[in-house]
């Protein structure tokens, strides 16, 4: 390395060192590539550093377990604050709709999430999980309105389609585990599965 620093020129000769330049040379013609590539990726992989945020938003697919399965829509939308390279805080705000299904009422249930998204750093693809708190809101299906406390646990991947927009695909699970006001003492459990487009800013 010293001999290769002192005669810069690939080709340079020199008593001794002639083949000295051409093992560095050699190394940096096959660095070269790969640094070119390094190049274009983004100065971070993940899409929310640490001090920055995101807002996302999407649609997707809605499950209620809950007697019998019954499908719906959902929307939801994301706020992240970074608090590290790896972690996240998150609030979210869900909302589902279920249509009428043979004897079953129409139903939606409205979820507010506050909890940790942990990422891990894998180049433009950035899968994450999503740990949480919800307290939701449930109306229809034959029931009094009421209101429910709960966990969320979700699993995802953010594809980074530039420093700062994403495209993400979300699964969750919601159990409302307490009830606490209104209707009768039941355990809903949803299942969501959404594509959410974001931006870092």
């Amino acid at each position: 390395m010293a001999a290769f620093a002192t005669k810069p020129f690939c080709g340079q000769s020199g008593m001794g060192t002639v083949d000295t330049f051409r093992v560095e040379c050699a190394r940096q013609m096959r660095l070269g590539p790969a640094i070119f590539l390094i190049s274009l990726l983004p100065t971070s992989a993940l899409a929310v550093g640490q001090g920055e945020a995101e807002l996302s938003g999407g649609f997707g697919l809605a499950i209620a377990l809950q007697g019998q399965t019954h499908a719906g829509a959902q929307a939801e939308v994301r706020l992240l604050r970074g608090l590290s390279d790896s972690w996240a805080a998150r609030l979210g705000l869900q909302t589902a709709w279920y249509p009428a299904d043979g004897a079953m009422p129409s139903s939606h249930i409205t979820v507010q999430a506050i909890g940790l998204t942990w990422a891990a750093d894998v180049l433009r693809l950035v899968p994450f999980a999503d740990l949480g708190i919800v307290v939701a809101d449930i109306r229809g299906g034959g029931a009094v309105a009421r209101q429910c406390l709960g966990g969320q646990l979700g699993v995802g991947a953010d594809y980074l389609v530039s420093r700062h927009f994403t495209m993400s695909l979300l699964a969750r699970v919601d159990y409302f585990a307490l009830r606490l006001a209104g209707g009768h003492d039941t355990r809903p459990t949803q299942l969501t599965l959404a594509l959410d487009l974001g931006r870092a800013f």
